[in-house]
């Protein structure tokens, strides 16, 4: 049985003679930090139930941080509809696309503060598939901000035949060397998808650079990362940020490292996963790579995500350890093609350009609370997830959920859990008095 997270973080957790105070994660009251616990603890659990009560999702945790101590941690509902299991700390959800931040875009950091990546180069000189291409002279910029004109395409038509069948050429019922992905219960993928998808992403039709969301983009950085540093995607990813960091409990493919009940079923999939999407990654084109892309396929709790938050937040340093420099942090956290348009930063997400107004939140999904600076930077994810930084306010907040379980799948957008929970920190620092 696992320690309670919160037991193992603190026996984890140990301040060495040159850590700031805010260096390290510590466990604290929100009064410490200057938030209005009673404000904090009220309103995020009559968010959280109302959004279980509502079908949002059957059970999720949230964690919220402030000056490097963790002041709320706290798990609701349960696993499924069918309350059978109480979500706790521990247990690990399907990050989907906050896999970009908390797995990719780290890596990708790494490389270019290490000049063996350089933003504004053609993708040509790493992938050599892109050369003679229509994107033969895109930048690794123009790609993690989603300013490629790279659009999102259907992977249906890639791996159904005519009669809807998945293709036998692609997919086998039993695992071999020929099919050894596996990505379903009974489901192997062939050891030629990799190959087979990045082929139809260099094929692609190419649109004005403008923002665009695309997940495409995306299945391009594990494989940048291989070919640039000889190592598995995995291997580099763990070795020079989780295993040093003290991250225990993020990883891909968790079947098999954890037993199912310590993992949160995402959803359900009738062609793929046949019955329950349990321990396998619910992005398709994810699952079909093996379970392993730059784009999904990260799971983890709120808890382990919170010490590569705190990195980040700390300016690139942990526990007295430089992961990066200052400047690297900053320029990836910042706006990078304002006079276009687009808010993203390099892999994160940012606020938009505009304040949130009453009319346009009606209209328009802001993922961040109305009081969130400009200089604040997360992600989210399909699933319903989030994490989200603030240094302004030195703070950052976690959601996870399997929103995707429930039967009404317009009703998280409607509700909006996630930029109700994290506005609430905002007031609930308004709200504190010494």
């Amino acid at each position: 049985m696992r320690f309670a997270l919160s037991i193992c973080i603190a026996l984890a957790i140990t301040f060495s003679a040159s850590a700031r105070k805010s260096d390290v994660l510590t466990y604290g009251t929100p009064e410490s930090v200057g938030i209005n616990g009673a404000y904090l603890s009220r309103t995020l659990d009559s968010i959280a139930n109302a959004s279980i009560q509502s079908k949002c999702f059957p059970g999720c945790q949230i964690l919220v941080a402030r000056h490097g101590k963790i002041v709320y941690h706290k798990s609701y509902g349960h696993h499924t509809f069918k309350q059978e299991r109480p979500v706790e700390n521990h247990h690990l959800y399907d990050m989907a696309s906050c896999t970009k931040v908390m797995a990719a875009t780290i890596c990708l950091m790494r490389l270019v503060e290490q000049k063996q990546l350089d933003l504004d180069k053609p993708i040509s000189l790493y992938l050599e598939e892109f050369k003679g291409s229509n994107k033969e002279n895109l930048t690794l910029r123009e790609i993690l901000t989603h300013q490629s004109g790279i659009r999102n395409m259907s992977f249906t038509r890639l791996f159904l035949n005519k009669d809807k069948q998945l293709r036998t050429n692609l997919f086998s019922s039993t695992q071999s060397e020929e099919f050894p992905y596996q990505c379903g219960e009974n489901l192997y993928s062939s050891k030629g998808m990799y190959d087979y998808m990045l082929n139809h992403i260099v094929k692609q039709k190419v649109y004005a650079k403008k923002f665009k969301y695309s997940c495409l983009n995306w299945h391009l950085a594990n494989i940048l990362v291989e070919r640039v540093t000889g190592r598995k995607y995995e291997d580099f990813l763990y070795e020079e940020f989780y295993k040093p960091l003290g991250v225990k409990d993020a990883t891909y493919n968790p079947r098999g490292k954890y037993p199912l009940s310590e993992i949160v079923p995402t959803g359900f999939d009738k062609r793929y996963h046949r019955g329950a999407t349990h321990g396998f990654v619910h992005d398709t084109a994810a699952g079909m790579l093996g379970g392993v892309s730059g784009n999904a396929g990260l799971f983890a709790n709120s808890g382990s995500l919170a010490i590569i938050l705190q990195m980040l937040l700390n300016g690139g340093e942990y526990n007295g350890v430089r992961y990066f420099k200052r400047k690297t942090v900053r320029e990836w956290s910042s706006y990078q093609y304002p006079g276009n348009n687009n808010h993203r930063g390099l892999g994160f997400d940012k606020p938009r350009f505009e304040a949130p107004t009453p009319e346009s939140s009606a209209t328009i999904h802001y993922p961040y609370g109305p009081s969130a600076s400009k200089q604040s930077f997360g992600h989210t994810g399909h699933t319903g997830t989030m994490v989200w930084i603030d240094p302004k306010a030195d703070m950052f907040m976690i959601l996870l959920s399997n929103r995707v379980a429930t039967p009404n799948k317009n009703v998280f957008m409607k509700q909006n859990p996630r930029t109700k929970c994290h506005e609430a920190v905002y007031e609930a620092i308004k709200q504190y008095k010494k």
